[in-house]
């Protein structure tokens, strides 16, 4: 006579398994469960033999049998989602055609019975539960993903793309450690993500599986996790010149050294942004953006970020990649000090006199040069000599940039005339056109024929008297919404 177990019962008994250990021998089960397995068990003489039951047997004997962590048999094999299983008083062999005979216990076992058995998304088990190279812990591998579990963790799954990822990147043995969560569908519906005790990887169809950890991540949750402006990760988190970045959706997270300061790039443009020069940021509160071009010389950079420091004051800097190149250390003095980078080209040529396609190469070229330095300049674009007409205006916004222009130029860069300027002549320009979402144009150089530099030394002047006036300061970013 032929006769098979039900399938429920190998699923009631893995529960009641799973408060073990992983990797422990167990007791016998629950009362309860002993005793309905004891009340349904056949006869061994009278049990025909199906195919895998004798695999199973073969590899309960090849774990010690009776004498091992997995005790003795507890009723008969039976037949579930397509194989074979036995259920034993420390934890269950499981045999398909396609996997052969594999144990599954303790607290893996009894989270592997949660989330469906062999009839789940994990399938047949084709590893016994191990332990992890490199990592206090034990793992089963399945057909369709992994349990692990450790001492602090207890027993999670991970599969799929994120499981692929998590496994190249070393697993528990890896800086994400053991996992801390199953995959878990997010809130918008179009993504996945698995946390660990080292960080994070997000995946979703069109971004892919990506990890996050330390300051990076803790800003993207601060933000909003992938429901942020930022949306979702891109990358992993890299190296760059004197910090960490990762980049996502909608822009980058630059974490840099100096200070553990994070800096948060939004590389979209908004759509009253198209299109224009701004020239003033559209808003009602009484703000002002303060913002330096650096094409020529960096003979006022020091004293100006100097007064930025101590008036706490944050700046937009505009840099063309040749003056990068020229003072190679300088980008880092501004972006660890908490100001904004953009882009002002390459070699700062006159843009109505190139073709599409030399704009775009002056772009492209200032904006690796700058990122080589350590900083970002997306979204916020300059033109030199404020030069440029409705064509150029597309080809900047089709770069991913949103021109600025200002409000004021101070017009310290031309220099004291012969002696009838000084500070006082940058002041009463920069107070003239205050309004709010003002954008002040200064310079970061000193005037070639006199060596003067007005702009540095009219800005303690230029900031006391704006927040007497009832004004703050902000970065271009305020532009963005």
């Amino acid at each position: 006579m032929r006769r098979s177990r039900p399938a429920v019962l190998g699923m009631a008994l893995a529960l009641a398994l799973g408060n073990g250990l992983g990797g422990t021998a167990l007791g016998p089960p629950v009362a309860g469960a002993s005793a309905a397995a004891s009340q349904q068990s056949i006869p061994a003489p009278i049990v025909a033999r199906q195919v895998g039951d004798d695999e199973i047997n073969q590899h309960y004997v090849q774990l010690g049998g009776g004498a091992s962590f997995l005790g003795t048999p507890v009723g008969s094999p039976y037949d579930i989602a397509g194989g074979r299983a036995q259920n034993y008083t420390g934890g269950t062999i499981y045999w398909s055609p396609a996997t052969g005979a594999h144990e599954v216990h303790g607290s893996i076992g009894g989270h592997y019975a949660e989330l469906g058995g062999p009839a789940g998304f994990l399938g047949f088990p084709r590893t016994d539960e191990t332990g992890t190279p490199g990592a206090a812990g034990r793992y089963n591998n399945f057909t369709g993903g992994t349990i692990y579990w450790s001492p602090t963790t207890g027993a999670h799954e991970v599969h799929g793309a994120i499981g692929g990822h998590y496994a190249e990147l070393g697993g528990p043995a890896g800086f994400l450690g053991f996992p801390l969560t199953d995959e878990t569908g997010t809130l918008d519906g179009a993504g996945r993500f698995n946390h660990f005790a080292g960080g994070s990887i997000y995946w979703s169809p069109a971004s892919g599986a990506h990890e996050l950890h330390g300051a990076i991540r803790a800003q993207w949750a601060a933000l909003g996790w992938e429901h942020s402006r930022l949306g979702y990760p891109t990358s992993d988190e890299y190296i760059i010149t004197g910090g960490r970045r990762s980049d996502f959706q909608r822009g980058s997270i630059l974490w840099h050294q100096a200070g553990s300061r994070i800096e948060v790039i939004q590389a979209t443009i908004p759509a009253a942004l198209m299109g224009v020069d701004l020239e003033r940021i559209p808003t009602t509160q009484k703000v002002v953006a303060l913002t330096f071009d650096a094409g020529a010389n960096d003979a006022g950079l020091r004293s100006i970020l100097a007064t930025l420091a101590a008036n706490g004051v944050p700046g937009t800097f505009f840099l063309t990649g040749s003056w990068v190149n020229q003072f190679p250390q300088d980008p880092a003095l501004i972006y660890n000090a908490g100001h904004r980078t953009g882009n002002h080209s390459m070699t700062h040529p006159d843009f109505t006199t190139l073709t599409d396609a030399q704009i775009a190469a002056e772009i492209s070229s200032a904006q690796s040069t700058i990122e080589a330095s350590g900083s970002d300049p997306l979204p916020f674009f300059r033109f030199p000599f404020g030069a440029r007409d409705s064509r150029t205006i597309a080809d900047v916004n089709a770069a991913g940039y949103a021109a600025i222009r200002w409000t004021v130029d101070t017009l310290g860069w031309q220099g004291t005339m012969n002696g009838t300027r000084g500070a006082a002549f940058v002041v009463q320009r920069v107070m003239a056109s205050a309004q709010p979402g003002e954008i002040v144009l200064m310079h970061l150089g000193s005037n070639p024929d006199d060596g003067s530099t007005l702009d540095a030394d009219a800005l303690p002047q230029v900031i006391a008297q704006l927040r007497a006036a009832g004004y703050g300061f902000v970065t271009l970013d305020h532009a963005l919404g």
